[in-house]
């Protein structure tokens, strides 16, 4: 077999026509979809980079609101037990206040009950007493007490302030000069005469005094004029000792 350089050389061409066939209608859109495809999935691979960053971020996420949600559920349980007992602790003074007054309470009314036994038994006390010392002074009661009592009137009257003095005379003078005077026994005429004499003086103006026996008084002399009354007698003593007497004990 003889080498032919001519059919060599149109091989040759043959071949190099048909590769560049190739390239331009068949290799090359092969490469460019080969391309494609290659572009495809690093575009899904970035995509699924990008998807799991997202997810781990997300993961991430997750997990700190976890345990700030946990942080915050132990803070309002330890918010919830602090004010629970704050709450207990405030509701047990109270408590212990109102049982502190309530007690006090009770203290104060329970001496208020003693003080006022003691009051009563003492009034009862002092109007027995004074029972006892009216009792006990109605044999003593006669024309030497009454003398007695009418002393101290005349040296009351003798020695009266002056500004009871003003009020008696402006009374005397309201009422015309009238005296009214009680006496439990009869009034010997010169014991009229000095006590009229020590009203005259007193009085510094006519007065016309009304004598009468009043036997209640027990002893002594009780002078009316107007709205005031002069004692000098054992029983308004004796009732002034009576209401006077549980006042000042208390």
């Amino acid at each position: 077999m003889e080498f032919d350089l001519s059919t060599f050389l149109l091989e040759a061409l043959n071949f190099l026509i048909l590769l560049w066939l190739l390239k331009r209608f068949f290799y090359q859109p092969v490469l460019q979809v080969i391309e494609k495809r290659q572009a495809a999935i690093e575009q899904v691979r970035q995509e699924a980079v990008e998807l799991r960053g997202e997810a781990e971020l997300l993961r991430e996420q997750y997990e700190g609101r976890m345990a700030a949600w946990e942080k915050e559920k132990e803070q309002a349980r330890s918010d919830l037990h602090e004010e629970i007992d704050s709450e207990r602790s405030r509701l047990q003074a109270e408590l212990r206040t109102e049982l502190e007054e309530e007690r006090e309470r009770a203290q104060v009314l329970e001496q208020r009950r003693h003080d006022e036994l003691l009051n009563s038994l003492g009034e009862q006390a002092l109007a027995t007493g004074s029972r006892f010392v009216a009792k006990l002074l109605e044999p003593l009661a006669g024309a030497e007490l009454e003398a007695g009592l009418l002393g101290i009137l005349l040296r009351e009257v003798a020695e009266m302030p002056a500004q009871n003095l003003e009020l008696l005379r402006r009374a005397l003078a309201d009422h015309q000069g009238s005296i009214k005077v009680a006496s439990a026994y009869p009034l010997a005429e010169g014991q009229r005469a000095v006590l009229s004499d020590a009203l005259f003086h007193m009085a510094q103006c006519p007065i016309s005094p009304v004598f009468q026996e009043d036997p209640a008084l027990l002893a002594g002399f009780r002078l009316t004029i107007g709205p005031w009354v002069l004692r000098a007698n054992l029983q308004d003593e004796l009732k002034f000792f009576a209401e006077v007497a549980p006042r000042v004990a208390r």
